[in-house]
């Protein structure tokens, strides 16, 4: 495969996963990223969000495994959800959400994401504490 990606039509994408525990049926928290996506002949590449396009070359994009044919039904980029069926990227997992990238959304699953994680970091802490409390009631009314 080529090195130089630079020249490649790179699509800004969000991907969005509600994680669980391993063996649970209970959604643990909240996935938000960004980064770039490009189709190449060999399959679909990714470049992280923070890499500028002219230093865009291998090793430092990456194939995802997922080939234009089999796995990327779409014109890059549309709203897709990865397959469940195990024929899915191993750099992006089963049950993400590729989705155009807009600001704003990103900008709400991240304030969302942080407030996920700021709960269950306080229950795990302090699960009788009033503060604790309260932020769950809040929650849930």
């Amino acid at each position: 495969m080529n090195d130089d990606c630079t020249q490649r039509d790179w699509k800004p994408i969000l991907l969005v996963k509600v994680t669980r525990l391993p063996f649970g049926d209970a959604n643990t928290g909240l996935s938000v990223k960004r980064l770039y996506l490009a189709q190449h002949p060999d399959g679909i590449l990714r470049a992280d969000w923070t890499l500028p396009a002219d230093e865009r070359f291998l090793p430092l994009v990456q194939l995802t495994g997922w080939k234009p044919e089999r796995d990327v039904p779409f014109e890059l980029p549309i709203q897709y959800q990865c397959s469940r069926d195990g024929r899915s990227a191993t750099l992006i997992p089963s049950g993400t959400w590729v989705l155009p990238y807009e600001d704003e959304q990103y900008q709400l699953y991240d304030r969302v994401r942080m407030m996920i994680h700021t709960m269950l970091e306080r229950v795990d802490q302090a699960p009788t504490d009033a503060q604790t409390l309260r932020m769950l009631i809040r929650w849930t009314t």
